[in-house]
């Protein structure tokens, strides 16, 4: 595991940010150290994108495959150590890659639920103890508009990200009232996991507000559940209208 912090963050609630190296995870953990949190930012791979995130929110960086609860096990005490106890955590490590349902091997399968589900699964398992110790805490998982709707080519995450739905939805009723456990479910994002066809118009143009979002907006969607003090359960999807429920 590589971890790296500095020494002259102010002393704060910390809030740790899985897959936090590009795209939402990485406006997350900016947005959170801007909030005054301490950040733990959490990558699977690119250590050098994730320290040097770290060192300019003044957090600290945790490599882990989210994967393995193990390794998230580890790293939350990584984390405790080095920052102090977790009061939020952010479960947002994913992928997406489109197949056909015929083309989905049952490693795709696997990988999929392991790291979108199970990802979420353990580092929920792994902050709660001492979070009910402590008389509080906030999650928020980051699920998909996809989750809420469907999509072609994209059973697999779909079956994922709506199973992250009922696992958040459920851990909401069962940690409350200590812990809240809240859901964003984004619509199409600028970063590098959303295809170039929903970059242009012929997209664009069925969205009802024009555009698709910025990271920056979803990251504060999530800022506001995981502070939102009398919401648990809930099911935010900042999409441009695409889902109106």
């Amino acid at each position: 595991m590589n971890l790296r912090a500095d020494p002259a963050v102010a002393r704060g609630q910390v809030a740790l940010v899985t897959g936090a190296s590009s795209g939402i995870g990485r406006a997350t953990a900016q947005r959170f150290a801007a909030a005054g949190y301490r950040v733990a930012v959490n990558y699977a791979t690119n250590a050098a994108a994730g320290e040097a995130l770290a060192h300019r929110i003044g957090g600290a960086a945790f490599g882990c495959d989210v994967s393995d609860p193990v390794a998230v096990e580890r790293m939350v005490g990584a984390v405790e150590a080095v920052l102090g106890p977790i009061d939020v955590a952010v479960c947002n490590a994913g992928f997406y890659e489109e197949r056909p349902l015929e083309e989905v091997t049952d490693e795709l399968w696997d990988r999929t639920l392991r790291v979108l589900l199970g990802g979420c699964f353990h580092v929920a398992r792994a902050v709660v103890p001492a979070m009910r110790a402590r008389g509080s805490g906030s999650i928020v998982a980051v699920a998909s508009e996809l989750a809420l709707i469907g999509g072609v080519n994209v059973a697999h995450y779909v079956a994922a990200k709506a199973a992250l739905i009922g696992l958040a939805r459920s851990l909401a009723r069962e940690l409350a009232p200590t812990i809240r456990v809240n859901i964003v479910a984004p619509g199409a994002v600028d970063t590098p996991l959303l295809p170039d066809r929903d970059r242009g118009p012929v997209y664009t143009s069925t969205v009802p507000l024009g555009r698709i979002g910025r990271p920056e907006e979803i990251a504060e969607a999530i800022l506001h559940v995981a502070e939102a003090p009398w919401t648990t359960g809930a099911l935010y999807s900042p999409n441009g209208g695409v889902v109106i429920q």
